[in-house]
């Protein structure tokens, strides 16, 4: 059994993911680990670029765009690590990041998964490890309240800003830009859910893990840097993000709510995707309420 089986999706990030990939040989000395590379039908030149530089990785190539959890479930159906590193392929690991991650994992057995310290390119810290999340985060975030008051205490707690993320931390919800799963918590909780095409689907995860009995860490001595923001989407993923916001809600929030509640939050998550299809966007990599970021 390998040590790490690293997940990675391939989604017309050429020079990107081949950076990604360049950081994972380059920091993995001393450890038995298996990279399984998603090619999610690009169409610049990324699995042949992939395949001539890194011929001992296994590579899959869609056929056709599929999302995050489908594709990422793709790789877990055949990865054989005794730890499953889901990492975007906007990302750059700083040496030591692997090995620190996969100690960790071993020295805690009650850990279902770890995030390592992700960094913006200016070296600033993105955030990493958060709370659960509340409605009432969702709405401030949602409305770019916490830009306007960045030290109310309702997002403040969401976004985990304690001691300027210097130190370990057990947390609520882990980036799914590079998180560290447990096998046997893997194999326990199940797969991702693919009802979540992009968005959200890493936060539900950390739900299902801490429901499962296994707790989530926030590890600063591994160093990611994460390029998120790197491609951005159109109308189809403002659709795509607000769809996931709906299952996201349905799926944690509305059982046992008084439904004139849950129609006001499915109302005013409408007219935000109405607002944002006239005038704005979402970051593809990104996060906003409840989404990675």
């Amino acid at each position: 059994m390998a040590d790490i089986s690293v997940s990675i999706i391939s989604n017309d990030n050429r020079e990107l993911v081949l950076s990604c990939l360049d950081s994972i040989f380059k920091t993995a000395a001393g450890m038995d680990i298996e990279v399984i590379v998603i090619e999610n039908h690009s169409a610049d030149g990324s699995a042949q670029a992939i395949r001539g530089r890194f011929p001992s990785l296994r590579l899959i190539e869609n056929e056709k765009k599929e999302g995050f959890s489908a594709n990422h479930n793709k790789a877990l159906k055949v990865a054989a690590g005794e730890y499953v590193l889901i990492l975007n392929d906007d990302t750059v690991l700083h040496e030591g990041a692997l090995a620190a991650m996969l100690k960790f994992m071993r020295a805690n057995p009650g850990a279902g998964a770890v995030g390592g310290m992700l960094l913006n390119p200016d070296g600033s810290p993105q955030y990493t490890g958060k709370d659960r999340p509340t409605v009432a985060a969702a709405l401030m975030i949602s409305l770019g309240l916490h830009r306007l008051f960045p030290g109310n205490p309702v997002t403040s707690r969401y976004f985990l800003r304690k001691g300027g993320y210097g130190e370990v931390e057990e947390v609520e919800s882990l980036n799914g830009a590079a998180m560290m799963i447990r096998r046997e918590a893997f194999i326990k909780v199940g797969p991702f859910d693919e009802k979540f095409f992009l968005f959200c689907e890493d936060v539900d995860y950390s739900i299902r893990l801490k429901e499962a009995g296994y707790r989530l860490y926030f590890l600063p001595g591994a160093k990611i840097t994460h390029y998120r923001g790197a491609s951005t989407g159109g109308r189809r993923i403002v659709w795509i993000y607000h769809r996931s916001l709906f299952h996201f809600y349905r799926k944690h929030y509305a059982r046992g709510r008084f439904f004139l509640f849950n129609w006001a939050v499915y109302a005013g998550i409408t007219m935000r995707l109405m607002v944002f299809l006239v005038y704005g966007n979402v970051r593809r990599r990104g996060g906003g309420a409840y989404g990675r970021g």
